[in-house]
């Protein structure tokens, strides 16, 4: 999605302006990425924070308020390893 930085979708006869930002990812798992997405519409902008974590053959993805993904990853982490 970072590949392309900005897009635009139609949401019936609303469109939806995206922009799209890469982040740090958190040092977790084998690999991971994490990028922020600010969607505008109205003259209101709304930010998801979209996180991928690889951890052996465990693939967590964990999208939503910037803080609360940061705050609950590692328990989301560690909650799906031990679901293995």
């Amino acid at each position: 999605m970072t590949g392309c930085p900005e897009y635009q979708v139609l949401v019936g006869s609303t469109a939806i302006d995206i922009t799209t930002q890469k982040t740090a990812p958190p040092p977790l798992g084998d690999e991971r990425w994490s990028q922020l997405l600010t969607f505008s519409a109205g003259g209101q902008d709304t930010v998801v924070k979209q996180t991928a974590i690889r951890d052996g053959n465990v693939l967590l993805i964990v999208s939503g308020s910037p803080a609360l993904v940061d705050q609950h990853l590692d328990k989301a982490l560690t909650k799906a390893a031990a679901a293995r």
